[in-house]
């Protein structure tokens, strides 16, 4: 028997039973994951997870401040879904409580040399992380010449053949080492015997033949280790009720730093002569207008290469292990509204959806708290700054993500789901019907701090609701419905045509009216001047997702805007356009209530990993930005020359779209009449409450280039036909190289 001590001893040099391993990979991944400081919000919160491969909130436009839409879409993350469109978390996605562990089969699987130092290092209370190593990492041994430094003839060799060759329950390390001359305590030769002991049953469940004098030697081993095996299979299980009920319970607040910069060149070029004409500031009335100035030509668009970024830093903080504070500070230099100003291609259609006038000033850019409820099945959204409708709507977009996804605005998601522009308050839940089937709600307002005002009262408020539905396993479609207040009529989406985004041009306009009744000092003679004109928005959309195929996704979504003005037009007369009075005395649109109709769709085809590398995205888009399509009464009047886009903190920009009924009336004037003359005579044109005559569509190609995880670079190029939904302006260009970094 002293002969044969040495033999059995080496026979389980470094074992370790398998559910040993299993209660050390569940401490290791729960000790990794509370002391991670990355952005995965999983480190610490069981409740929301964003996805690791973004380490960042995606998808947040930045251009209005919002669209904070995690992969909420039911559909599986696929690589053709730039980590896009959601806000919330798929109720289904949210792990619930961990149910009751039932017994496992009785499966063996070869022991590995590694998992022995964790039972001895477990029995002695040393530190795991100075045995568990990336050198530890382990590979199945199949023949035990591989193992280089145990020599024919030695007893370590004889066993290892043994076991190896007839039940294969050892793996050696990668370097091909076999520790067979390190110190093994009776637990650790417990752990062992255990493993072979499982191997054994399993032969023998199956039929397998097993030597009776290998029978023989396990029998007395377990009999000579009965109590150690026994205290092996009550210290695995106190384990794991103790790992699992740390998971469960330990928690500590905690703020995580996360981020995403930015770094982007840009070029553009085409269209007409911005503006079509300017008239000197020095002829200028204080309303604006200028009166009887000649125009001068603006000549062609100043557009030169510009190198810009994008910096954003997100704090997220869980008080309770599943809810989830989150604010932003967020800054930008792309100057002067980027390519959109007068002076350049002036027009939205032209806005690239990363750009953001900040200059280089740190603003706080967003705030806003979600807590699940109802066993998950609802989420509760409230927002005190940096609001927008698709925080909460989900945008179910593939590119609805502003550093991996589209390169302009219009190209990110519906544009329905951005009216209300940059709204700062909100509230919102997103609700998990059943598995199939979500309904999500959203209100938000613009300046809900005004006492004047408050958060129901305020010039702009939106309300939206959607329904989203996945029919299938690699389907989900949307529909959705805004009902929206403007005090100005305005849309906010910045996508579309100056005419569809104020609903005809109406708030500001003046029309034609009798001498007494001009209404300001600055008015010329024989105008009224209307001033900001509130609308009801009714709006409904639709969202469509396919994955054809594994790497082939197919989206579509398309919207409908109905804008309905709440103030009657006044009953001045006038004469009708070709010189003859009105039959009743007064105007052909007196008291009519102006009305402007808008549509836009998007189809799209994105293809990932289009050259067999992991990560890369070949995307193209196709659609029509916002366009009136119907609208009235057309009315003699004069619009504001310019409207001015204002997204958030950026400054004020100028937009016009070289639209001709933009003309101020004294480009009229200058070719010679004067004012009253003109109106009486009937020769004011029609310039307010005209729908686009022509079409604008919207061609974009973009490729984006994974370098690793945290770093993607992404080409992009588009170009816009009748920009402005006008006829006679030319094509307009961009491009851009946008390097997008994580953290």
């Amino acid at each position: 028997m002293s002969n044969k001590l040495p033999f059995i001893i080496g026979l389980f040099v470094l074992l370790l039973d398998p559910t040993v391993v299993q209660a050390q990979t569940k401490n290791q991944q729960f000790t990794s994951n509370n002391s991670s400081s990355s952005l995965n919000y999983n480190s610490n919160f069981t409740k929301f997870k964003i996805p690791k491969q973004s380490n960042f909130d995606e998808a947040k436009d930045f251009s209005v401040t919002n669209q904070f839409n995690l992969n909420s879409i039911l559909l599986s993350k696929s690589p053709n879904q730039p980590a896009s469109s959601q806000n919330f978390l798929t109720i289904a996605q949210l792990p619930t409580k961990k149910a009751t562990t039932t017994p496992k089969e009785n499966t063996a699987k070869p022991i590995t040399l590694a998992e022995a130092d964790f039972v001895k290092y477990q029995t002695t209370s040393e530190s795991l992380d100075s045995v568990i190593t990336p050198d530890n990492s382990l590979t199945q041994v199949t023949d035990v010449s591989q193992l280089r430094d145990v020599q024919a003839g030695d007893w370590a060799y004889e066993a290892l053949r043994g076991l190896v060759e007839r039940y294969g329950c050892i793996a050696g390390y990668p370097n091909q080492t076999y520790r067979g001359t390190q110190a093994l305590s009776r637990y650790e030769f417990a752990a062992g015997l255990n493993s072979c002991l499982q191997q054994i049953e399993r032969l023998i469940a199956s039929s397998e033949a097993v030597a009776q004098e290998d029978l023989a030697t396990i029998k007395r081993l377990t009999q000579e280790f009965e109590a150690e095996l026994a205290a092996i299979g009550g210290r695995v299980d106190d384990l794991e009720s103790r790992t699992a009920f740390l998971e469960d319970h330990q928690f500590s607040t905690t703020t995580i730093l996360n981020g995403e910069v930015i770094f982007a060149v840009a070029d553009a070029f085409g269209g007409d002569p911005p503006g079509g004409c300017s008239l000197p500031a020095d002829t200028a009335t204080p309303d604006g207008r200028n009166i009887g100035a000649d125009c001068v030509n603006r000549g062609e668009p100043e557009t030169n290469t510009v190198f810009t970024h994008l910096t954003r830093l997100g704090l997220q903080t869980s008080f309770t292990g599943q809810d989830r504070l989150r604010m932003y500070l967020t800054t930008g230099n792309f100057s002067d509204g980027g390519f959109t100003n007068v002076e350049s291609l002036n027009t939205y259609m032209a806005r690239l959806g990363y750009q953001a006038d900040y200059d280089n000033d740190i603003y706080l850019d967003i705030v806003e708290y979600r807590l699940p409820a109802f066993d998950d099945k609802v989420v509760f959204y409230a927002s005190t700054f940096g609001f927008a409708l698709s925080n909460v709507l989900t945008a179910n977009s593939p590119y609805f993500d502003i550093g991996r996804g589209a390169v302009s605005r219009f190209g990110q998601l519906n544009p329905i789901l951005r009216i209300g522009g940059a709204m700062d308050a909100g509230v919102g839940f997103d609700w998990a019907i059943a598995e199939p089937l979500r309904f999500q709600v959203a209100y938000g307002t613009r300046d809900s701090g005004d006492p004047e005002a408050g958060f129901f009262g305020s010039d702009y408020s939106a309300l939206g609701a959607q329904f989203l539905v996945q029919p299938t396993d690699n389907i989900v479609a949307g529909i959705n419905y805004v009902n929206a207040y403007s005090s100005d009529g305005s849309l906010g989406t910045f996508t579309g045509s100056v005419n569809a985004e104020t609903g005809g041009l109406w708030s500001g306009a003046s029309v034609p009216a009798p001498e007494e009744a001009t209404n300001s000092p600055f008015a010329a003679c024989c105008r009224f001047l209307l001033g900001d004109q509130p609308a009801q928005i009714n709006a409904v959309g639709g969202s469509f997702q396919w994955n054809v195929t594994e790497k082939l996704n197919f989206a579509a979504w398309g919207g409908y805007t109905f804008a309905n003005f709440l103030n009657e037009l006044p009953d001045f007369p006038e004469t009708e356009v070709d010189g003859t009075p009105p039959e009743d005395g007064i105007g052909a649109s007196a008291n009519k209530k102006p009305f402007a109709n808008t549509a836009t769709f998007t189809l799209s085809l994105g293809l990932s990993d289009p050259f067999g590398r992991e990560g890369d995205l070949f995307g193209f888009i196709f659609g029509m930005p916002p366009k009136l399509v119907d609208a009235g009464p057309e009315t003699a009047g004069t619009p504001v020359p310019f409207f001015e886009q204002v997204i958030n903190n950026e400054g004020e920009t100028v937009v016009t779209d070289n639209n001709p009924n933009l003309d101020t009336v004294g480009e009229v004037i200058a070719a010679g009449g004067d004012a009253p003359g003109l109106v009486n005579s009937g020769q004011l044109p029609r310039r307010v409450g005209q729908k686009d005559e022509a079409t604008s569509l919207h061609f974009e190609f973009f490729y984006r280039f994974k370098v690793n995880d945290s770093i993607s670079i992404t080409p992009g190029f588009y170009f816009v036909t009748n920009p402005g939904h006008i006829e006679n302006n030319d094509t307009i260009y961009v491009g851009t190289i946008r390097t997008t970094y994580r953290f």
